[in-house]
């Protein structure tokens, strides 16, 4: 059953992370506090990062760039960014590169009215093109190559909200930030997708260590849940969008789980079923954090709210618009 419910900031459009400008440091405009040692997947010769903070053995399904595989012959990234053929790592640094087929863009069925930007309302129950796409190889990968599929999240919006994720940038550097919001959203490409949404904290005097904000791009992306000793997929990097009066940055990413039937539906036509791990029950300490959670983000919105125009942060024409708010997907 889907339970509408507001809160205060409500998001509606973001720009798509398409290109990065020839004068912008990916490394100084993505991290709070970079460190090659620590972030960089990989050296500079392409081998492994023996310092890399995650686990080379979990993340062999996820490519080197803008591909997640969730089952052996399926992969997941941005709609916007479009098909490649995947190169991925396993355990032991070889690299493998997989031919792609065909893709099927995944759809958003909308479970409210949703209010576009130009003033147009889809109505409850349409479907749309969302920001995932899936993509089919031409041929599984081999099981010899050391290439395992990631579990792919299910699970309601709330459950979401207050968690770290880990979150792929380009050039293969890792960091993490903790999910504020979760909101189905119109992209500038004309995309209707559900997403999860984070906030940059580090000019604010929060974040940490690893803490990041999505930059033109990083599109394509994966993102990931630590569950049980294994990253879960979550979704991928779709867009950004910039406060005009407070100048605060947020970062949207896919969100998978609404479209988890969708996927195994999809998957299981070419002969395969992908693994869905779902979200832990929070617990009653975290569900009443989470009840005061709504309230901080009512209050928030005095300055947090996106008002007007949004600061373009990657170019773009679009003019960004506020609408419906969240829905628990549980």
């Amino acid at each position: 059953m889907s339970i509408p419910r507001r809160i205060g900031i409500c998001f509606a459009f973001a720009f798509a992370l398409l290109c990065v400008s020839a004068m912008e440091s990916v490394e100084a405009a993505t991290f709070a506090n970079f460190s090659a040692d620590r972030h960089n997947r990989f050296l500079g010769d392409d081998s492994l990062n023996p310092n890399f903070w995650l686990d080379h053995a979990l993340l062999t399904g996820v490519a080197v760039q803008r591909a997640v595989l969730i089952s052996p012959q399926h992969y997941v990234t941005a709609t916007h960014t479009g098909m490649i053929n995947p190169t991925f790592v396993a355990a032991d640094g070889t690299r493998h590169t997989y031919t792609a087929d065909s893709s099927t863009i995944l759809q958003t069925t909308l479970q409210n009215d949703f209010l576009l930007s130009n003033g147009t309302t889809l109505l409850a129950g349409t479907s749309h093109n969302s920001d995932l796409l899936l993509v089919k190889l031409d041929a599984p990968v081999p099981l010899a190559d050391g290439i395992t599929p990631l579990a792919v999240l299910g699970g309601g919006y709330f459950d979401m909200l207050g968690r770290s994720m880990i979150v792929q940038g380009q050039n293969s550097q890792f960091g993490s930030d903790t999910i504020d919001f979760t909101q189905t959203v119109e992209l500038n490409t004309g995309a209707i997708t559900e997403s999860v949404i984070y906030r940059w904290d580090d000019p604010l005097g929060g974040g940490g260590l690893d803490e990041l904000t999505l930059v033109g791009g990083d599109s394509g992306e994966g993102s990931f849940i630590e569950l049980g000793g294994q990253y879960v997929f979550t979704g991928t990097n779709m867009g950004i969008a910039t406060d005009s009066e407070t100048m605060e940055k947020f970062s949207f990413n896919n969100f998978v789980s609404p479209y988890v039937d969708l996927i195994a539906t999809e998957v299981s036509a070419d002969g395969f079923s992908i693994s869905v791990v779902a979200v832990p029950e929070p617990s009653m300490a975290w569900a009443m954090l989470t009840t005061l959670g709504f309230g901080w983000a009512r209050r928030r919105t005095k300055r947090s709210r996106l008002r007007g125009q949004v600061t373009q942060a990657v170019p773009s024409g679009a003019t960004p618009h506020a609408s419906t708010g969240l829905c628990d997907r549980s």
